[in-house]
């Protein structure tokens, strides 16, 4: 192999997961290593003086350790659940990449898919490129909360807002728009010509209904994604402009090191 791979989905997230890792297996040795150095070098000093502690310094140093136990714990706990969440978010950017690869294997389907397309400070989850225009596709996991001992599973769509079942979210539709809008200007720009560019926002395991007739970005669950996508319009573009925008794309995304 002599070109850098295309990105998997999910790949930004992995990183993360991975260096979040390495970090917390590191915090979690510095705390009680710490502890036991203080301890080491308190006991060192009463054999080399032949004195023992006073109850001064005793109860200095229980605090310190006391204090480095605290702060240890806590932020322990904080990267742990950092690394839940990014998992949460990771799995569910595979999910959906899944459920892409599905939508592309006919042959009748001529789309092309990218994955973690790197921007100035973030990333976008998913871009396919199709006869009906450019789709920036963003994921979005959550947590769904027990009601009576049952998952709750529907979100509701209105008043273009997400209703959770214990909350009520915008942003991610924002976020969404934000993107879209980043992608037609770049697009246009590294093209020459107006390129037509929608959104969708992907909620795996959860359940839309929606309660407004018209929503952009489009809304869908994972599941329905495959069946729904083709039917999704952005506006459209024959054979080579779609290649010329692929072209493009993957400048962005071929940064994959080779193996060996």
């Amino acid at each position: 192999m002599t070109a850098d791979l295309l990105r998997p989905a999910g790949h930004t997230l992995q990183q993360q997961i991975q260096d979040l890792q390495i970090d917390l297996f590191s915090q979690m040795l510095f705390t009680p290593l710490t502890m036991m150095m203080i301890g080491f070098y308190l006991l060192l000093q009463s054999y080399i003086d032949k004195r023992a502690m006073s109850t001064t310094v005793m109860l200095i140093s229980g605090v310190v350790m006391l204090g480095l136990f605290i702060y240890g714990t806590t932020k322990t706990y904080k990267m742990a659940n950092k690394v839940q969440h990014l998992k949460l978010g990771y799995s569910c950017e595979l999910a959906v990449g899944q459920e892409l690869d599905q939508i592309v294997r006919p042959q009748q389907h001529p789309y092309r898919v990218y994955h973690d397309i790197p921007f100035d400070g973030f990333n976008i989850d998913h871009l396919i490129i199709c006869p009906n225009g450019v789709f920036v596709i963003e994921t979005k996991g959550r947590s769904k909360p027990i009601n009576n001992g049952e998952k709750q599973f529907k979100v509701r769509v209105e008043n273009d807002a997400l209703h959770f079942p214990n909350h009520v979210e915008k942003a991610p539709l924002e976020q969404v728009r934000r993107n879209v809008t980043t992608v037609r200007n770049w697009l246009n720009s590294a093209t020459g010509t107006e390129v037509p560019v929608g959104g969708v926002l992907v909620l795996p395991g959860w359940f839309v209904d929606l309660r407004q007739k018209i929503t952009f970005p489009y809304i869908v669950s994972a599941a329905a994604l495959p069946k729904q996508l083709p039917q999704f319009r952005a506006g459209s573009l024959e054979l080579a402009q779609i290649q010329a925008i692929a072209h493009q794309v993957e400048q962005k995304v071929r940064d994959v090191a080779k193996a060996g």
